[in-house]
């Protein structure tokens, strides 16, 4: 790790996925979304907004100033917005459609890093933090037509192995890879990439996710080398990754040996990011939004959960959702008004993996839906088995197969 920080200069940029949708609710289209990320670049040339798959992704360029960072945020998303309002279209910043498969999200880049062994190892410290970022940014309480489970089923499906947990990497070892919460895009670009936030509805709140992350970066960057790894960080992590996409900021986490409401670990998050903010001519005022989302435990899905409960069919919902989050500070409106949230019990992992076991169901697709590296999976199933709970046969394409003994 070298003596000064790694970060220099400390820059930010963004890749902010957003649905482009026609008035019916189905995606504009890829040639349509194509040519609105062309005009956004003739109108302004410094972004390189294009597209990914259905999606519209504007493209941040490189920033080193808090506030030349909002301007710059605010003149790309007006634009996008004129320009897809004038053709007829409504763009939805949102972590996932009632009706969809694809995932949407917010993926923010820290730069500027040089050296890839100081990104894994900064990397690897972050693992810690990234279940407090998905609590935070909880954007998809749908999915495929399911509702209401979670918080961000965009999470719960890795965003479709768009953004899966991390593997604490030996920084001397380590090659890098791609799809993972928080990844190190070194040696192609000189950045750390954090993956799982769903997409922001709100243009304040995703600037507020800038600015903190580029200050936590910032101080875990002069602290990676001195932070010592908890015992079991890996197992913890992918429970505390599971119950924030369960419960959001109602969520409570193993901290340290104990059992922590997620938004009272955000204290610790903002002693560590305090520099970094300062450094990027931020301070923690700059975060009114979050700080009240923790307050209040408040993310942007129980924004969307209160119109669930006026209308449940996925078509009519995501209509009601579109118009209402084309006002750009609806969640921020919402906020003020909301209530104060409860804690939540946590709901035991072992309870969700035995619910997905039915009949003769591979191990593979369990292994899709826990966050769990295989390690811990399998302690979990074989003590089903041992408990008499479920049984295995072994085929010859699927490996293993499990069936739940009080259904066969």
């Amino acid at each position: 790790m070298s003596k000064k920080n790694p970060f220099h200069p400390l820059t930010v940029g963004y890749d902010w996925e957003m649905a482009v949708l026609k008035d019916t609710t189905e995606s504009a289209g890829e040639t349509e979304i194509k040519k609105i990320a062309n005009e956004i670049r003739r109108k302004i040339p410094w972004t390189r907004a294009g597209m990914d798959i259905d999606l519209l992704e504007v493209r941040m360029e490189i920033i080193t100033d808090w506030h030349e960072f909002k301007e710059k945020n605010r003149m790309l998303i007006d634009c996008a917005r004129k320009i897809s309002k004038r053709k007829g279209f409504i763009i939805l910043p949102i972590g996932a459609r009632p009706t969809e498969q694809m995932p949407i999200g917010s993926h923010i880049h820290i730069g500027t890093i040089a050296d890839f062994t100081d990104a894994t190892r900064i990397a690897n410290a972050m693992i810690k933090y990234v279940p407090c970022f998905v609590a935070l940014a909880c954007n998809s309480p749908f999915s495929r037509f399911d509702m209401g489970e979670f918080k961000s089923y965009r999470i719960i499906y890795n965003a479709e192995w768009c953004s899966f947990p991390n593997e604490m990497r030996i920084p001397r070892f380590a090659r890098g890879g791609w799809g993972e919460d928080v990844q190190v895009r070194l040696p192609r670009k000189p950045t750390i990439e954090i993956r799982c936030l769903d997409s922001a509805s709100d243009i304040n709140l995703m600037e507020e996710y800038v600015v903190l992350l580029a200050g936590l970066f910032y101080g875990v960057g002069k602290r990676a080398k001195s932070m010592k790894e908890e015992k079991d960080i890996i197992k913890w992590q992918s429970i505390n990754r599971f119950r924030a996409a369960k419960d959001g900021l109602q969520a409570i986490f193993h901290w340290n040996g104990e059992e922590k409401p997620v938004t009272e670990i955000f204290s610790e998050i903002f002693f560590i990011a305090q520099e970094g903010l300062e450094a990027f001519g931020a301070s923690l005022d700059d975060l009114e939004i979050i700080q009240k989302m923790l307050k209040k435990k408040q993310t942007q899905s129980d924004f969307l959960l209160t119109f669930i409960e006026l209308d449940r069919d996925p078509p009519s919902l995501l209509r009601i959702i579109s118009n209402v989050l084309s006002k750009g500070d609806a969640f921020k409106v919402y906020l003020k008004k909301a209530k104060r949230l409860p804690l939540k019990k946590p709901l035991p992992l072992e309870d969700f993996i035995l619910s997905k076991i039915t009949k003769d169901v591979p191990y593979f697709h369990l292994y899709l839906l826990s966050p769990l590296p295989p390690f811990y999976l399998n302690r979990i199933l074989t003590r089903f088995e041992k408990e008499g709970r479920i049984t295995f046969k072994v085929l010859p394409y699927e490996g293993k197969v499990y069936s739940r003994t009080d259904l066969i």
